[in-house]
């Protein structure tokens, strides 16, 4: 039998810990606070924040990398809210929002024009892939009339204008 061995260790994967979690939580919740007032970030988007964060904070409490900001040494906020930026821009369940006005380019050549956004609809493949459908409408005679359902992202183009009555 050799003493030395140049294969690496085989490692278990380990869920994490309560502690690993309650630090995590702790973490993540000081720097969401750091950031600015009236960020205004959506549920599905800090949740898919605090899902990387998670991943990013037990790596580094695991490799011993986490003591600066266990010893209060916060993470600039500019960073963070960078980082939460782009996930919000770059998130594939980004799209126009209810209230938003948009252009309608899809395969119904006849009703292409611009529409308001009226609802939004999530729903789950048969492959478990999330798709987002959307309902669009026309403003007539003081009520919303709907035009469009079942739209995809794809189909429309979201315009700066948002709703205000």
């Amino acid at each position: 039998m050799s003493m030395t061995n140049i294969e690496p260790a085989a490692h278990r994967a380990e869920p994490p810990s309560p502690s690993e979690c309650e630090q995590m939580e702790a973490a993540f919740r000081a720097a969401l606070e750091q950031l600015p007032q009236g960020t205004g970030l959506s549920h599905a988007v800090r949740e898919r924040a605090r899902a990387l964060f998670e991943v990013g904070w037990i790596s580094g409490v695991r490799s011993g990398h986490t003591g600066p900001a266990l010893a209060d040494v916060p993470l600039p906020p500019e960073t963070f809210s960078a980082a939460l930026e782009s996930l919000a821009s770059g998130s594939e369940g980004s799209g126009p929002s209810i209230g938003q006005l948009v252009s309608y380019h899809g395969s119904q050549t006849r009703a292409w024009g611009r529409y308001w956004v009226t609802g939004i609809d999530c729903q789950f493949s048969r492959w478990g892939r999330e798709y987002v459908l959307y309902r669009l409408s026309e403003y007539r005679s003081g009520v919303f009339v709907t035009a469009l359902s079942g739209v995809h992202a794809e189909s429309m183009t979201a315009l700066p204008q948002h709703w205000q009555e």
